[in-house]
């Protein structure tokens, strides 16, 4: 009996360990903070706290205990490991058999996308873009997806980059006029201007951070993937995309609206 309680006795005291480096992660907090939001007595929540400073996971500072050096080298040495492809390619896989559509998972290679994997859906018309395969960032429903937080110098830059000869400052208007309506949405929702008769929805994947690492997206035929359909759809995106990021050690976002359409 004796060695049961200590087991969970030796369970609690870790579990509170936890606690108190998830309330650290959002900010310095001080020992009577961190008693007062954990339920734990003051002299507790010191012993522990105290513990995890001497072990080199908490430093105390004068706004109170914030990260310490072993978790800033373990935080270093976890986004090294992270395969974003290998983590997101069951997402795609699932997604891909929801849907019926080829799936991508991509990210910025300096003012070009890079479209790391695929997988292929059902549909007889098959998406030609392979994994390797870059294009001009502007071009694409992925690459839309990964310039949600550009700001609008170089949006222009990299749209005239995209349409080359042809660019106009009308039909930039109406691009980035979408475009911000996908950063309300969180969703991009596109049409190929390159006579392939390609549709895409697109979401952005961001880190831990926050930053936009990468984007994934659906990628269909024009009449198999409608106005209606990529409304349907691009709620099932949004939702991988959450997952991915949730694996990748980013907090979920609300869930956004379910009234994404083309406009």
């Amino acid at each position: 009996m004796a060695d049961g309680e200590n087991r969970v006795t030796g369970s609690q005291t870790v579990a509170r360990a936890l606690d108190i480096l998830d309330e650290v992660i959002r900010a310095p907090v001080k020992t009577v903070e961190l008693s007062r939001k954990l339920g734990l007595s003051r002299p507790t929540t010191y012993r522990l706290a105290n513990t995890l400073r001497a072990r080199g996971y908490l430093s105390a500072t004068p706004d109170g205990f914030s990260l310490g050096p072993k978790l800033l080298r373990l935080g270093a040495v976890a986004k090294e490991q992270i395969d974003p492809v290998r983590i997101a390619r069951p997402y795609l896989e699932a997604l891909a058999e929801r849907t019926g559509f080829c799936t991508f998972i991509g990210r910025r290679d300096g003012d070009r996308s890079l479209h790391m994997d695929r997988v292929t859906g059902r549909q007889r018309l098959r998406v030609s873009t392979s994994p390797g395969d870059h294009r001009p960032i502007a071009e694409t429903g992925l690459g839309k997806a990964l310039l949600l937080d550009d700001d609008a110098a170089s949006l222009k830059r990299l749209y005239r980059q995209a349409r080359g000869d042809n660019f106009s400052e009308g039909e930039f208007g109406n691009w980035l006029a979408a475009l911000e309506e996908s950063v309300r949405r969180g969703v991009v929702l596109h049409e190929s201007h390159l006579g392939d008769g390609v549709r895409s929805i697109a979401v952005p994947i961001r880190d831990a951070a926050g930053v936009i690492t990468a984007a994934i997206s659906i990628a269909g035929a024009e009449q198999n993937l409608d106005v209606g359909t990529m409304a349907r759809l691009a709620g099932e995106v949004q939702r991988t995309a959450r997952d991915i990021e949730t694996a990748l050690g980013h907090e979920s976002r609300k869930a956004a609206g379910a009234d994404s359409s083309e406009e």
